[in-house]
C-alpha cells in the first residue's frame, strides 16, 4: 500500500515537472533564437555599413588622384633644389630616386611604405610631388635658354584652407610650398628659391558660414616651441630667412602680425629678418605700383642672398644663403604676387650674368618673354589656390597683365563666392580625402564605429526647410495681395520675421551646418 502510494507521488511530480522543463528548454531555445536572429540583424548592418564606407573610402582617393598637380620623373629629382643636388655626395647619387628624395615633398610615400622595405624594387618605385611645374624654351637677343618653374607642396599638415591653419608640434607649416624658378642656358644653371608658409603660430580659422570666419590664436599653446622647431628647420635647409608678413595690420588680421613679430624679436635669432607689409593698406584703390616700395625695401637683402648658379664645368660660381618666406593669411594670392617680382628681380640679374641681357636692358621690356613669364607665374598661383582653397587665384589679373582690371575685379569676386561655398559646404571631405591619401587616417575594418556615420542634430534638417517655407510664404503673399493691405503686410511681417530670424539662428549655429572633417579631429591637432 505504501509503494503504491509512492508509486502515484512520484507519477504525479514527473507529469508536473516534465512540462516546467519542457518550458524552460523552450524559453533557451527563443531566447538563442532571438540573439541570433538580433546578431545576424547586427551583422547585416555592419556589412551594409562597411561597403558604404568603403565606396565613401573609394570616392576620397579618387578625388585626390583626380586633382591637377601630380608630377614624377624617371631620370630626375624633382624633390630636390639644384643647389641641394650640387651638394651631393656620390654615395647620395647611386641611390634610387625614392630613397634620396626629400620626404617633405613625397605624396605617395604611404602608399610607397611596403616597397620601401624592399630595395631590390626600388627602381620601380618613384616619389610623386604635388605642385606645379612649367617648362619654356625662351629667346631673348637671338639667344635661347630654357626656363623653368617649379613649385613643391609639402606633404605635412597638408590640408585645406580653413581646416589647416598655423603649425604642428612638429614645426610644419600648414600650406608650405617651396617654389625655385630655373634657367638653363649653353650647359649653365642657375636658379633661386623661395618658400612660403602659414604663420608658424598655433592657430585657427574654422568655418562657421561667415565670409570670413574670425582667425583664433591659442591662448594654451607654446608657441616658442614650435615656432623655434619650424625656424630651425628652415634655417638648416635653407639658410638665412627673410620673412615677408602680408597681412593687414588692422582688423582680425592684426593679432596675428603683432604674434608674429612679437615670436621674431622673442627669438633673437640673427639669421631672420622680419618685414610687414601691409598689402591691401598699400595697393588700395588700385595702387598696384606702390609693391616698389617693398621690392625697394628688401633690395639689398634679395643681393645678399643672391642666387645659385653654377658653370658648364659643373664649378658653382654662386650660392643662394637664404630664401625669402612670404605669406599672408593663406599664402595664395598676395603672397603669390610679390614672389613673382622678386623671381623676376632675380631672374634679371642672373640673365646679365650669363649674357642672355645686355647690360642696361630691362626684363620688363622683353614683350615675348614678358608674356610667357607673367602667364606661367599666373597659372602658378591658380595651381597653389586651387589645391588649398578650391578655387584659381585672386589677383592673377596683374600677374598676367602688370596691372588690376575690372574684369579681374569681377573674377575675384566669382572666384570668392566659390570659395565661400567650397569652405563651407564640401571642404570637410576634400580634408578627410588628403588624410586619407597620405597616411594620417588607416582604415580598421575590425573598427566597430565608423568615424563617416556621425548623426545629425534635428535641426539641421529643420532649420533650412522653415527658412525656405518661410521665405516662400513672404513671396507668394506679396504676389498674391490680400482684401486689405494691412491684412497683407500683416502676413508679410510674419513670414518675413520668420525667415530672417531663422537665417539668424542659422548663422549662430554655423559649425553645426559646415562640412567638417570626420576622419583625423583637426581641433585635437590644433
Amino acid at each position: 500500500m505504501w509503494k503504491l502510494v509512492m508509486t502515484e507521488q512520484m507519477m504525479y511530480l514527473s507529469s508536473t515537472a516534465c512540462p516546467q522543463k519542457l518550458r524552460s528548454q523552450s524559453r533557451k531555445i527563443f531566447l538563442l533564437q532571438r540573439l541570433r536572429d538580433q546578431y545576424l540583424v547586427y551583422w547585416a548592418q555592419s556589412i551594409w555599413w562597411q561597403l558604404q564606407d568603403n565606396k565613401t573610402f573609394l570616392a576620397m582617393m579618387n578625388h585626390v588622384l583626380s586633382m591637377d598637380g601630380f608630377y614624377f620623373s624617371t631620370t630626375y629629382d624633382l624633390t630636390h633644389t639644384l643647389q641641394r643636388l650640387s651638394n651631393t655626395s656620390p654615395e647620395f647619387q647611386e641611390m634610387s630616386l625614392l630613397e634620396r628624395a626629400d620626404q617633405r615633398f613625397v605624396w605617395n610615400g604611404h602608399l610607397l611604405r611596403e616597397l620601401s622595405a624592399q630595395p631590390e624594387v626600388h627602381r620601380f618605385a618613384l616619389p610623386v610631388l604635388h605642385g606645379f611645374i612649367t617648362m619654356h624654351s625662351c629667346s631673348i637677343n637671338g639667344k635661347y635658354f630654357d626656363w623653368i618653374l617649379i613649385s613643391r607642396r609639402s606633404c605635412f599638415r597638408a590640408g585645406v584652407r580653413y581646416y589647416v591653419r598655423g603649425i604642428d608640434s612638429e614645426g610644419h607649416a600648414a600650406n608650405f610650398v617651396e617654389t625655385e624658378q630655373i634657367v638653363h642656358y649653353n650647359g649653365s644653371r642657375a636658379s633661386f628659391v623661395q618658400t612660403r608658409g602659414s604663420i608658424p603660430l598655433y592657430w585657427s580659422q574654422r568655418p562657421n558660414l561667415k565670409y570670413k570666419p574670425l582667425p583664433l590664436i591659442n591662448k594654451v599653446a607654446n608657441h616658442m616651441d614650435g615656432f623655434q622647431r619650424h625656424f630651425d628647420s628652415q634655417i638648416i635647409i635653407y639658410g638665412k630667412q627673410v620673412i615677408i608678413n602680408l597681412v593687414n595690420q588692422k582688423g582680425s588680421e592684426k593679432p596675428l602680425e603683432q604674434a608674429f613679430a612679437t615670436m621674431v624679436s622673442s627669438l633673437g635669432n640673427g639669421m631672420i629678418r622680419y618685414i610687414a607689409f601691409d598689402f591691401h593698406k598699400e595697393c588700395k584703390n588700385m595702387r598696384w605700383d606702390r609693391l616698389s616700395i617693398l621690392l625697394d625695401q628688401v633690395a639689398e637683402m634679395q643681393d645678399e642672398l643672391s642666387y645659385f648658379l653654377v658653370d658648364p664645368a659643373g664649378v658653382v660660381l654662386s650660392t643662394q644663403e637664404g630664401v625669402f618666406r612670404s605669406n599672408c593669411m593663406d599664402c595664395l594670392d598676395r603672397t603669390n604676387v610679390i614672389q613673382s617680382l622678386l623671381a623676376r628681380r632675380s631672374l634679371q640679374a642672373q640673365l646679365q650674368r650669363l649674357g642672355v641681357l645686355h647690360v642696361g636692358q630691362k626684363l620688363e621690356e622683353q614683350d615675348e618673354f614678358e608674356k610667357i613669364y607673367k602667364n606661367a607665374w599666373a597659372d602658378n598661383a591658380n595651381a597653389c589656390a586651387k589645391q588649398y582653397a578650391g578655387t584659381g587665384a585672386l589677383k592673377t589679373d596683374f600677374t598676367r597683365t602688370g596691372k588690376r582690371t575690372q574684369l579681374g575685379l569681377i573674377m575675384d569676386g566669382w572666384n570668392s563666392l566659390i570659395r565661400y561655398y567650397k569652405n563651407n559646404f564640401s571642404d570637410g571631405f576634400r580634408q578627410d580625402s588628403i588624410d586619407l591619401f597620405l597616411g594620417n587616417y588607416s582604415v580598421d575594418e575590425l573598427e566597430s564605429h565608423s568615424p563617416l556615420s556621425v548623426p545629425r542634430d534635428l535641426k539641421f534638417l529643420a532649420l533650412p526647410i522653415i527658412m525656405v517655407v518661410a521665405f516662400s510664404m513672404c513671396i507668394i503673399c506679396l504676389l498674391m495681395a490680400g482684401d486689405t493691405w494691412t491684412e497683407t503686410l500683416a502676413y508679410v511681417l510674419f513670414w518675413g520675421v520668420a525667415s530672417i530670424g531663422t537665417f539668424f539662428i542659422i548663422l549662430y549655429n554655423g559649425k553645426d551646418f559646415v562640412d567638417a572633417p570626420r576622419l583625423v579631429q583637426k581641433e585635437k591637432i590644433d
